[in-house]
């Protein structure tokens, strides 16, 4: 069992016994040190597995106190060797959580048995620490916002993300009940409650929740809640992972745009899209093939200006075009079936009702015209572009 130890003893001979001692077992010393100072220099540099302490030693500090230091700060396991044996010094020494206590004088089979109990302990608890710090890296470094909840609805711990999320360092947050943590509620204002005290607990995935945080915006947020379970299958706690919808929204925006833009194009009727001032942003094939016109004298346009073109070809076959609707894509909302259908000029500014499309089934229909007729509902841009209802134009 290979294993570093230092030896803390202000004793020179007593010292160098138990260095030969040590080494005959199988350890390797990596220092002797009369004082805490010292032996704080020496676990700063050598990293023992170990350290070997003798409670009475020189220095302002004693050989507890200096075990509660190298504790805090290197987390470093003490087995203490002692003369001392009555019940006040055994009781601080067992608050710093010894590996080992060893009265002097001692059997050399007792000395070698606690130190392999003890550097075995060690050796496994530095191991699961190391462990443990590799994953809380890892939950450090999530991109989602991550919350440990125990069986009670207590924070136990939140990562990086989560704190920025929350607003709270998850020193104030440990212990506060989720509830006070985490404000999630949904489009009902109905808040997140844990499923606490059900024998079986699914995880839950839900979409479109608002996060509210005091001093903020409210934020959307997607979030999945998850049961912990112990070794005995008894549930432990619960995982809370939270993450902006804005991305998912972004995403699923962009699948649509795409979808629209293939349907705008391979669309059998002609079909035009006008942005927010009214001007032609894009015409698909079958408008270019029925119009016969080229697609550069058409996109930056008014239907305005291309109704009262000075060239005759191009005025005289948009009038065409606009005058049979069924040639042009205007299709009004479910179950609503216009007819009379009449070109239009574009007026931008008009005092009308905007709107944005949702999904390119989903057209806009105009309000009909003072003398009846209705007004054509043009395709929508995909970005958030406001629909204006233009005008009838006159025969």
């Amino acid at each position: 069992m290979s294993a570093k130890l230092l030896i803390v003893e202000d004793e020179p001979i007593v010292a160098i016994d138990l260095r030969d001692e040590v080494r005959e077992f199988g350890f390797e010393v990596t220092g002797l040190a009369a004082s805490a100072d010292a032996a704080l220099i020496s676990v700063e540099e050598e990293k023992p597995d170990l350290v070997l302490m003798d409670i009475s030693i020189e220095g302002n500090l004693d050989g507890i106190q200096a075990a509660h230091v190298l504790r805090d700060l290197y987390a470093v396991p003490v087995v203490f060797l002692t003369a001392y044996s009555d019940s006040e010094t055994i009781s601080r020494a067992a608050r710093e959580a010894p590996y080992g206590y060893l009265t002097k004088p001692f059997k050399s089979r007792d000395l070698q048995a606690m130190l392999r109990t003890a550097v075995f302990k060690a050796l496994r608890d530095a191991a699961v620490s190391q462990s443990h710090q590799a994953m809380t890296r890892t939950l450090q470094g999530a991109h989602e916002a991550l919350v440990m909840i125990s069986a009670n609805g207590e924070v136990e711990f939140m990562n990086r993300s989560a704190e920025e999320l929350t607003g709270l360092s998850i020193l104030r947050a440990r212990g506060m009940l989720i509830s006070e943590v985490v404000d999630l509620v949904d489009l009902y204002k109905r808040r997140l409650t844990l499923p606490v005290g059900r024998r079986t607990v699914r995880s839950d995935e839900q979409f479109g929740w608002m996060l509210r945080v005091p001093g903020r915006d409210v934020t959307i947020v997607d979030f999945t809640l998850r049961p912990l379970f112990a070794d005995d299958g008894s549930q432990s706690g619960f995982v809370l992972s939270l993450r902006s919808a804005a991305e998912r929204i972004r995403n699923n925006f962009i699948d649509a745009a795409s979808i629209e833009e293939k349907w705008f194009d391979s669309a059998a009727m002609g079909m035009l899209q006008l942005d927010a001032s009214g001007r032609i942003m894009r015409i698909n094939e079958a408008f270019l093939k029925a119009a016969e016109v080229p697609m550069e004298s058409v996109v930056g346009r008014t239907l305005s200006e291309l109704l009262a073109d000075q060239e005759p070809v191009v005025s005289r076959r948009f009038n065409h075009m606009l005058l049979q609707p069924s040639k042009v894509m205007m299709r009004s909302p479910k179950g609503a079936r216009p007819t009379n259908w009449g070109p239009y000029i574009p007026e931008p500014g008009s005092n009308t009702p905007s709107g944005v499309r949702s999904e390119f089934e989903h057209l806009k229909l105009g309000r009909p015209s003072i003398n009846g007729m209705p007004h054509c509902g043009w395709l929508p841009a995909t970005r958030q572009l406001p629909l204006v209802n233009y005008p009838r134009v006159h025969q």
